[in-house]
């Protein structure tokens, strides 16, 4: 079995990771990349407000702006592929997860 030390180096040593952590600074650094991460995160909270309260014009029109948000946020350099390592390193994350709790289940109940 596998251990802490051995985890965290398995997983800062993927080439998603390795890639994620050299764009990070030009994304984070950005204003305009940052402010535009920003609406989009309005515009979620917003959407998630008006479904809640069943107000599904309203939920409807910022869906549309939210997608034409997040279009412009993604035509900007870097973002794509960040957001799609991010997406594939938390799988793998998620992955890595199950695998540990399986094994501990495993160990538990032997």
């Amino acid at each position: 079995m596998k251990t802490k030390d051995e985890i965290i180096k398995y997983f800062n040593d993927l080439e998603e990771v390795k890639r994620i952590k050299e764009l990070e600074p030009y994304i984070k650094n950005n204003e305009e990349i940052n402010n535009k991460f920003n609406e989009l995160k309005d515009f979620q909270k917003q959407m998630i407000n008006s479904k809640e309260f069943n107000q599904f014009n309203q939920y409807n029109v910022l869906k549309k702006e939210y997608e034409l948000k997040k279009e412009e946020l993604l035509n900007l350099p870097f973002v794509e592929e960040y957001l799609e390592l991010v997406d594939e390193v938390n799988n793998i994350l998620n992955n890595l997860s199950n695998e540990i709790n399986y094994l501990i289940d495993k160990e538990i109940n032997k």
